[in-house]
């Protein structure tokens, strides 16, 4: 059996493509689809560099530093986040793939699947968060969409509230999402996929908030 599994459709209809990706004998287009993802996530996260996202230290030395050096720190920010999103496109894809299908005897190429629609998830999160940020100033602890904003209220531990800054709707959606194709492709008992994924999730939440709680600015 030969199925297609367009990307956006198997996203937003899971109990259907669960069952095509299950008994497909082979997956098409897993490597064209996965490099079109981590191109699409660097771009994105060039853009969000290209309007400040995430610069905010350039902003509080900008009369600490020449225009030029500006212009010139500012152009390494935005090439850094975009070899950052495509590092960040294929973490997304591939680790979690990888993990499942050690746990598993499934083939690694429906895994590799199963977070091709796990990514434009994080992805859309990431987009939408731009016109939040240009218009309302809003940082990425102060995400509507994240616990951050009640991470702050009830601690001042900075390590804490970019962890919880982590989680958001999206995070959830996309656990959802890997949920039910782990649970279908694996056959495993629900508590055991159900700890498997959040297992990995875990994982990306604590080096997020490592890598926004170190301020690699200042060791630079």
């Amino acid at each position: 059996m030969n199925n297609r599994m367009p990307v956006l459709r198997g996203l937003f209809y899971p109990d259907l493509y669960t069952y095509k990706l299950r008994d497909s004998e082979y997956v098409p287009g897993v490597w064209k689809n996965t490099t079109m993802l981590v191109l699409l996530s660097g771009l994105i996260f060039g853009i969000s560099a290209y309007f400040g996202i995430g610069s905010e230290y350039l902003s509080k030395n900008l009369t600490a530093i020449s225009r030029e050096n500006y212009e010139l720190h500012k152009l390494l920010f935005m090439f850094g986040q975009i070899i950052w999103g495509l590092f960040y496109g294929a973490a997304i894809i591939f680790i979690p793939a990888l993990f499942f299908w050690t746990l598993s005897d499934i083939g690694l190429k429906k895994f590799v699947t199963v977070q091709q629609f796990v990514l434009p998830i994080l992805l859309l999160e990431k987009v939408i968060i731009i016109p939040l940020a240009t218009t309302l100033g809003l940082i990425k602890t102060s995400s509507p969409f994240s616990l951050g904003v009640i991470a702050q209220y009830i601690t001042g531990n900075d390590f804490i509230i970019y962890f919880l800054a982590a989680i958001s709707l999206f995070k959830v959606w996309a656990i959802f999402i890997e949920f039910k194709y782990v649970k279908m492709l694996t056959g495993k008992k629900p508590g055991m996929v159900l700890l498997m994924v959040i297992g990995i999730n875990l994982v990306f939440w604590l080096f997020s908030a490592l890598f926004s709680f170190v301020q690699f600015e200042k060791i630079l």
